[in-house]
């Protein structure tokens, strides 16, 4: 008896073998494409086969979304360029903002959400800081892609941006 998977793999090497002989709206395949020696012509060639309905490289992508600096900064680069790739890399050196509210993890570390919505998690449960709703916060850029809390006192906690 054939297991479902050994009879999907010979529909599924069907379909592949019958995409690579697909013609475009010109005819070509992709190795008439290939053995174009003109660069603007084989990119046209290419363009008409394997972009949606052949549309043209001029205005076929959509214009990225824009993204905020202030609500990228802290996010990982894989986060930044899932949301909008052309965030990546533009995050300020620092952001500034009112502490919404403060919870204590319970291992003493704090969990700060500030105004803007960004939760931020103290790494260590030393130094201790103290934090109140409405206090005004910096945190910003620190070695190797880590981030500094600084109070109103300028007490420093490295943090992680988790929201």
């Amino acid at each position: 008896m054939h297991s479902p998977v050994s009879r999907a793999v010979p529909v599924l090497l069907v379909a592949v073998l019958w995409s690579l002989q697909v013609h475009a709206a010109g005819g070509e395949t992709a190795a008439q494409c290939a053995g174009m020696s003109d660069d603007h012509a084989r990119l046209a060639c290419y363009d008409s086969i394997f972009r949606a309905g052949g549309a043209s490289h001029q205005g076929a992508a959509a214009p990225p979304a824009r993204s905020n600096p202030q609500e990228d900064f802290g996010l990982t680069e894989a986060a930044k360029e899932a949301r909008t790739p052309e965030a990546a890399g533009r995050a300020p050196p620092s952001i500034s903002g009112k502490v919404a509210s403060v919870a204590r993890r319970p291992t003493g570390e704090f969990v700060v959400t500030l105004d803007n919505g960004q939760v931020w998690t103290q790494l260590d449960s030393y130094p201790v800081v103290r934090l109140a709703a409405g206090d005004t916060v910096t945190i910003k850029k620190a070695s190797l892609g880590s981030y500094l809390l600084v109070t109103p006192g300028k007490t420093t906690a490295r943090v992680r941006r988790t929201k």
